[in-house]
């Protein structure tokens, strides 16, 4: 006979309608989480999407403030720049006036020098060094005139016989005298 057992077949149709059962419970569940993974995705892709975006912003920001620094740094070394050549300037004007006063004051010392010594050669003309008496002449002249009445050059006036008592410290010609202490 041709037929089918039925005890068969009803096993079979309820391992069918429990295997209907299962997928379609997991039906739901798969699309749930197909749902949630496309949700998940799609906030993923907003989140990446905002990142970019604050990202390209930090970065424009990051670069307009290093400009806005380098055009400050820059003004700043120029400032700097013009100010040290300032004082360069300042500094050699004043290197060039020293060095002017230098010379003025080496040629007052010079002028001070010749001053000084045409002085000491006119002292050195005007005041002779003592001589040691000759005691042969101051004899001779002695005898010849007495105590006095020495006469003058011209005969008319009087004139004083010094003789030296003792002789003084002898000094080379063109030497000023030490002085007395």
């Amino acid at each position: 006979m041709r037929g089918y057992d039925r005890t068969e077949v009803d096993a079979w149709r309820e391992e069918v309608a429990e295997l209907v059962l299962q997928l379609e419970d997991q039906a739901p569940r798969d699309a749930a989480v197909r749902r949630a993974l496309d949700e998940v995705g799609k906030e993923t892709s907003a989140i990446l999407q905002r990142a970019h975006e604050a990202a390209d912003e930090i970065a424009s920001r990051s670069r307009s403030q290093a400009e806005g620094r380098l055009q400050r740094a820059e003004r700043e070394a120029e400032i700097t720049v013009s100010e040290a050549e300032e004082r360069v300037r300042e500094l050699d004007e004043d290197y060039r006036r020293i060095w002017e006063e230098r010379a003025r004051l080496l040629e007052e010392m010079r002028q001070l020098a010749d001053d000084v010594l045409g002085v000491a050669d006119d002292a050195a003309e005007r005041l002779q060094a003592p001589r040691e008496p000759d005691p042969i002449t101051e004899e001779n002249e002695a005898a010849a005139v007495p105590e006095g009445e020495a006469a003058g050059a011209d005969g008319d006036e009087p004139t004083e016989v010094v003789s030296p008592a003792s002789p003084g410290p002898q000094t080379p010609a063109g030497q000023a005298p030490p002085k007395p202490s």
